[in-house]
């Protein structure tokens, strides 16, 4: 599709993609695809979800230790800077909730260096860790919510599975009986329209992954 767009409306000047090194070889991103149908067209990109929401930031404790043991930065350092090391990629944005982050993103781009072979070699070992863990990768955009006629919480559903996959946690549970679905909302009450499925940016199979959630607790 986006070749199709390049292909027939060539003025295009600059294009935004989601590119980070988790959506790399997704299926269901295709960033790498995207960015080399860009290449093609010699189009600037625009990088956007270079964290991918946070999830890089907050990785699992093994993938923890295979970016600390480089000693070269956070993990958010490693994933911008993984989408700043490609050719043609004119800016990345980055959300920042306070200056610290600020401070910490402009401190690592300032003298920016891309990342190296092993470096890149240590961020193929953190996908297979994530990957691994087979969670859903919603980004919590929330905008299947607005479509949703039954008002389910679907971003905060996903999250409390992902969380009980990720870490067991007990309480998750507990968040997803009296917090998230308290006054309904529950993945159960599915009725299947698609709604949300149609506006989903990661393409998410969110009918299929609500009956996951339903098995998971409402057992």
């Amino acid at each position: 599709m986006l070749d199709r767009i390049l292909t027939d409306f060539p003025q295009i000047e600059v294009v935004q993609i989601q590119f980070n090194y988790v959506d790399f070889d997704d299926p269901s991103v295709e960033s790498r695809k995207c960015y080399e149908v860009c290449e093609k067209h010699g189009k600037p990109v625009i990088v956007m979800e270079p964290v991918k929401g946070g999830s890089l930031v907050n990785l699992p404790e093994k993938a923890r230790k295979i970016l600390d043991d480089l000693k070269g930065g956070s993990p958010v350092s490693y994933a911008i800077r993984f989408a700043a090391s490609f050719p043609n990629v004119i800016t990345v944005l980055s959300g920042m909730g306070n200056m610290d982050m600020m401070t910490e993103n402009i401190g690592f781009m300032k003298e920016f260096k891309p990342l190296d072979n092993r470096e890149m070699e240590a961020v193929s070992k953190v996908c297979e860790i994530v990957y691994a863990q087979n969670l859903i990768p919603c980004t919590a955009c929330r905008y299947c919510i607005d479509q949703c006629p039954q008002h389910i919480s679907i971003p905060d559903l996903f999250a409390c599975l992902n969380s009980k996959r990720q870490f067991a946690n007990w309480n998750t549970d507990y968040y997803y009986n009296n917090i998230h679905t308290q006054k309904g909302g529950k993945a159960s009450d599915c009725i299947k329209c698609g709604k949300c499925e149609k506006i989903c940016p990661q393409h998410l199979e969110i009918r299929k992954l609500l009956e996951q959630v339903a098995q998971e607790f409402e057992r």
